[in-house]
């Protein structure tokens, strides 16, 4: 079994580096840090490195100022270990020719990862911190407050506050442990959803007067510019979690974010639960959740906007098709 191989790697080796997708966000960093503070309480040598800094909203959790923004990497470790991440070239600053070690360890819950590493641990579940608790429990490493925090906030995040339908009784009841074992849930959930830049809210309104409907009513799409942020003096950061404003529309099946990213154009998927977005995503390259997935295209918004919703639409309609 591949999490038995991984225990064996991580007693066995003494140099780990960890990284993560681009554009972190909460089970991405929360899983990562936890993982990392785990095989450093145990004597190991950990470097953190990422291509996207900690967002701000993160900051605040144990470690996180131990997270080095790097272009490459020029050191051999023992073992390489990827959280979170379904495709080798979302790490950005890794590809498969230029991994610093000979052991590659893929730990990850996206249903559409592709399996790049030389120990693969792929498996369904509600965050990759899930996994990586297991991890933890299984090697009998002590679960202090600072870990705790870590997975909560993965757990907590990747669920939209448990709100999602990922939770379920399981993933309560990890979340319930990680308080047991000192994670704090008022003061985490102020950090990550109160902690607002009037900077942020001015970039909302101008993203929320960008909400389009098709006409049946079953898709909503908002959309960045990279101008906004000059003008609000923000970052793509700040627009986490602005999907979930049209996701909330009623009878919307489907909500896209459109960021403007160069010439490229990053769009964020959210399922109202009848439409599998990873499927809409893999067809562009991207991949994800049935319920949350992502895509990059290069293109005029025009160009790019009509083939993303003409997919969609073709998703929406074998739903109707089907009832």
């Amino acid at each position: 079994m591949s999490i038995d191989k991984i225990i064996q790697i991580i007693r066995e080796k003494e140099s780990f580096m960890f990284t993560t997708h681009m554009n972190p966000e909460g089970d991405a960093i929360g899983s990562t840090l936890a993982m990392a503070l785990a095989l450093s309480s145990i004597g190991k040598n950990v470097t953190i490195n990422t291509a996207d800094p900690v967002p701000r909203i993160l900051k605040f959790l144990p470690s996180s100022d131990s997270v080095h923004q790097v272009k490459t990497v020029d050191r051999r470790f023992d073992a390489v270990i990827v959280l979170d991440c379904g495709d080798l070239e979302r790490v950005g600053f890794l590809n498969k020719d230029n991994i610093p070690s000979d052991i590659l360890i893929n730990i990850d819950h996206h249903k559409t990862n592709l399996g790049f590493g030389t120990v693969n641990h792929v498996k369904e579940a509600v965050a990759s911190a899930d996994i990586v608790y297991t991890i933890i429990k299984k090697m009998g490493i002590p679960v202090t407050p600072e870990i705790a925090t870590c997975i909560y906030t993965a757990i907590m995040t990747e669920t939209g506050s448990f709100k999602y339908s990922n939770t379920t009784a399981h993933t309560l009841k990890i979340a319930g442990e990680m308080i047991g074992y000192g994670a704090n849930p008022w003061g985490i959930a102020e950090q990550v959803y109160n902690r607002n830049s009037i900077n942020r809210i001015n970039l909302l309104g101008q993203v929320l007067a960008t909400l389009k409907l098709s006409e049946d009513g079953r898709i909503a799409w908002i959309t960045v510019l990279e101008e906004m942020f000059k003008e609000t003096g923000t970052t793509k950061e700040d627009t986490e979690d602005y999907i979930n404003y049209p996701r909330s529309i009623e009878g919307v099946e489907v909500a896209i974010l459109f960021r403007q990213s160069n010439n490229d154009w990053k769009m964020s998927f959210r399922s109202n639960g009848r439409i599998d977005v990873a499927d809409v995503a893999l067809e562009f390259g991207g991949g994800g959740h049935s319920m949350a997935a992502g895509c990059f295209l290069k293109g005029s918004f025009e160009e790019v906007r009509e083939k993303v919703i003409g997919k969609v639409e073709e998703a929406v309609g074998r739903l109707t098709h089907h009832k």
